[in-house]
């Protein structure tokens, strides 16, 4: 057995969450605060044409990202149940088959990026001085969309076996490996957006052999022993079939916030600057619920696979206490000091700004309790394998968002966003909640 992969099919399933919850969430806040250093060297170092080049950029990149890591998050529910049933062949066969996977895929998402870099460009109204930085930019950084895959396949399959900590080390290895890149390419040899992407796809490929030689020392379970490392074509099939609901759910989340951007835009530059504030706030709000989320995935999962009915039922209990108790306190504290932080991402003289945003947040705080209950219910039903409704109510709840923004904001200005968001919310939680009760009462919410 590796050093850091643990069962969660006995023991503490509260302290197995928390366990898993702890390093995933530290990754996470730690790769939002390295985005925002990362954007202040190329502001500072390369003036704010390379900032903009990469801001236009991130929209587009983060969409090919996000359905690279769907594809991963559906696959390593599979490595879950395999690992929690203790069938190690058939862990290994997954385990190499995810790769080949993630390998095609990134490779034609690559290719796709690179050919349509332009055409995507100009269809978002990119402006004619910045765009040959920008097209330059999402050429190189598409080139490393293969190690990219990698690392979160990597990462995925240590996570579906109850290891944490090691994708967190390589995370951090690799943005200060980033940072230090930034500043030798951007700051020191002046190559621009060029240099900070080439820093982007150099700092990649380091975590993502860092992790593939962590995981090999650590867990050689995912290596090494019957079975091979081949590529299962059974198996191929139902990864996919787990697979691309999860990546297009992911692509699709951020899509939808692409749609609400584009109705606060007309708003003018203080509430796009107030919206985007606290867009930055609502990612570290929001992390320990997605990832407390993905901790119930793996443990229901490898329950499901060790077929223990009674721990998947306390799995989704405990998640429902976290979740709601994390919301509750996430909520107040962002009531009481939505001024100061507000105050973190603007300057004091930019009162209407800071009073724009203030509002936005405590009207928000009434909230942030019901991703929580969302997110915890889509864990279950990712670990029982219903990937379709997952992406099903995901889409309807940003359409309600987008909706309702487009609806109420021309009479209730950046107000109806967080009202919409809310409106989505309940959409999603009474859908699911629902499709809760039906299972339970048909037998089919537990069913192994």
């Amino acid at each position: 057995m590796g050093k850091a992969s643990h069962r969660m099919t006995e023991g503490s399933i509260p302290g197995h969450l928390i366990r898993y919850s702890i390093p995933a969430i530290l990754g996470d806040l730690f790769q939002v605060t390295y985005n925002t250093v990362d954007s202040v060297i190329v502001g500072k170092y390369a003036g704010a044409a390379a900032l903009a080049a990469v801001g236009i950029a991130s929209p587009l990149m983060s969409v090919a990202m996000f359905l690279i890591i769907g594809m991963s998050i559906g696959a390593s529910v599979l490595l879950s149940e395999f690992y929690g049933a203790g069938d190690m062949r058939s862990l290994r066969r997954q385990f190499s088959t995810t790769l080949a996977m993630g390998f095609v895929t990134s490779a034609a998402i690559a290719l796709a990026m690179f050919a349509l870099t332009v055409p995507l460009l100009r269809l978002c109204r990119t402006p004619e001085e910045i765009l040959a930085d920008t097209a330059g930019y999402l050429r190189i950084v598409a080139l490393g969309m293969i190690v990219t895959s990698l690392y979160n396949m990597l990462a995925a399959a240590s996570k579906a076996i109850g290891d944490t900590l090691t994708p967190l080390i390589c995370m951090v290895a690799g943005s200060l490996l980033n940072v230090g890149l930034d500043y030798w390419f951007v700051a020191g040899m002046g190559r621009g957006v060029n240099g900070a992407a080439f820093a982007t796809v150099i700092s990649q490929g380091a975590a993502a052999l860092l992790c593939a030689a962590l995981l090999y020392r650590n867990e050689k379970l995912l290596f090494v022993g019957d079975g091979g490392f081949c590529v299962d074509r059974s198996l191929l099939k139902r990864t996919l079939r787990f697979s691309l609901p999860t990546a297009l759910q992911q692509a699709g989340v951020y899509v939808g916030k692409l749609l609400v951007q584009s109705a606060v835009n007309p708003l003018g530059v203080n509430a796009i600057a107030a919206f985007n504030a606290v867009n930055r706030i609502d990612d570290y709000a929001l992390i320990p619920e997605r990832d407390i989320a993905n901790g119930e995935t793996a443990l229901v999962a490898q329950n499901h696979g060790a077929k223990r009915a009674d721990r998947m039922r306390e799995g989704l209990r405990a998640t429902a206490l976290l979740e709601v108790g994390y919301g509750v306190v996430v909520s107040l504290c962002v009531f009481a000091f939505a001024e100061k932080l507000m105050g973190l991402f603007v300057a004091p003289e930019e009162t209407e700004v800071i009073r724009l945003g203030t509002r936005y947040l405590r009207l928000m705080g009434f909230f942030y309790f019901m991703p929580g209950i969302t997110n915890g219910l889509q864990g279950y039903m990712r670990a029982i394998g219903r990937m379709n409704l997952t992406m099903i109510v995901t889409y309807s709840q940003m359409f309600t968002r987008a909706l309702f923004t487009f609806l109420l904001i021309g009479s209730m200005g950046l107000d109806a966003v967080p009202l919409a968001c809310a409106a989505g919310w309940v959409m999603m939680t009474v859908w699911e909640v629902a499709l809760m009760i039906r299972w339970s009462r048909d037998g089919r919410l537990y069913r192994l």
